[in-house]
């Protein structure tokens, strides 16, 4: 045959098509994050310059007693309980599974009634194998359990994003339930909280509204479990 032109048929165009789409999604996806980053480096440069701390990262409040409760995840939960003083946030953009787990294993993050993490969202996305991804989620969770000795733990169900099947998502959900339960933590679904509207352009993070809906439930479920321990205590 004349010529080095490939012929590749339809399904392999589509297929190399989706891929390269995907690709594109994930790249926008983490250049959006990395604005974000810059914008937050930024910030904690103009606190340097007027004198104030800038080593609590993206910590919304925090302190030296016992909080309420803490939530841990990636930067969909950034600015989750921006307006609640009971309520504090590490965020950690970018983060996966197995890393978050390395971040509790290694640092100081204080005490506090109840545990929130966020997990799974990038590892849904990039990884092919579910079941690495929850071998993943159980020894965060146990390792999670080891570090805050007596707080609850909850763990926070993966978001929809654009570009992956509910499908997965509900697979996906499905096993971070059974890994909860395994281990004696409360499971809850974020997504009957979070409307379409609620998503930024990207598909991925949250607007304002999807960040106070998240906190809410995150507030709710909290409580939850602080008057069922009133309750057993008593």
């Amino acid at each position: 045959m004349a010529g080095s032109a490939k012929w590749n048929c339809d399904r392999c165009r589509s297929e190399r098509l989706r891929v390269l789409e995907e690709k594109l999604r994930i790249a926008h996806a983490q250049f959006e994050e990395l604005t974000q980053s810059n914008k937050d480096l930024g910030e904690r440069l103009r606190l340097a310059v007027n004198g104030n701390d800038v080593e609590k990262r993206d910590t919304v409040t925090a302190g030296s007693r016992i909080e309420k409760s803490l939530v841990l995840g990636d930067s969909i939960v950034r600015n989750v309980g921006a307006d609640k003083s009971d309520m504090r946030i590490e965020c950690f953009p970018g983060i996966r599974t197995d890393q978050l787990q390395k971040v509790i294993q290694n640092r100081d993050l204080g005490c506090s009634e109840t545990v929130v993490i966020h997990v799974g969202t990038n590892d849904v996305r990039s990884s092919r194998n579910l079941d690495y991804v929850m071998g993943d989620v159980y020894d965060l969770v146990n390792t999670t359990k080891a570090k805050f000795q007596g707080s609850r733990l909850i763990v926070s169900g993966v978001l929809r994003s654009r570009g992956v099947s509910w499908r997965r998502f509900g697979v996906a959900n499905d096993r971070l339930e059974w890994v909860a339960g395994t281990l004696g933590a409360t499971f809850v679904d974020p997504n009957s909280w979070i409307r379409d509207g609620d998503f930024g352009r990207d598909g991925l993070h949250l607007k304002r509204s999807g960040a106070v809906q998240l906190a809410e439930l995150y507030s709710r479920i909290c409580e939850r479990g602080i008057k069922h321990q009133m309750v057993t205590n008593n």
